[in-house]
């Protein structure tokens, strides 16, 4: 099975349920409005180093799959309720490796070719 790179959760905030969804259209809606490598800046986020500028700005594109409207300021109340919300989509979109295997890969296969 191929490694997946999808997080979603909710958040209510403003009276609303809030989707959120990382992607890779989230990735590079995030690079097209701040010029920043979306990597980078999720590293950033885990490392709690981040401002809070590129945060609302991640939200925002983390908000696009699901609300094709909202708008900055609503990315900004939606960190209002809930900041910890950011991590949690990151978490749950990065694909954790079994103990031991650093590769990424599977294990081999019996009569397969190395």
């Amino acid at each position: 099975m191929a490694n997946s790179f999808l997080g979603e959760t909710e958040v209510s905030a403003d009276g609303k349920i809030w989707k959120l969804r990382c992607d890779f259209n989230a990735m590079i809606a995030f690079q097209e409005a701040t010029g920043m490598d979306a990597l980078d800046a999720f590293e950033g986020v885990e490392e709690d180093n981040v401002d809070f500028v590129i945060l609302r700005h991640i939200m925002h594109a983390f908000l696009q799959h699901h609300h094709e409207d909202a708008s900055l300021k609503d990315a900004g109340s939606v960190l209002s309720a809930d900041l910890d919300a950011v991590s949690r989509v990151i978490a749950s979109a990065s694909p954790e490796l079994d103990e031991g295997d650093t590769s990424g890969n599977g294990p081999a296969v019996a009569g397969s070719a190395a």
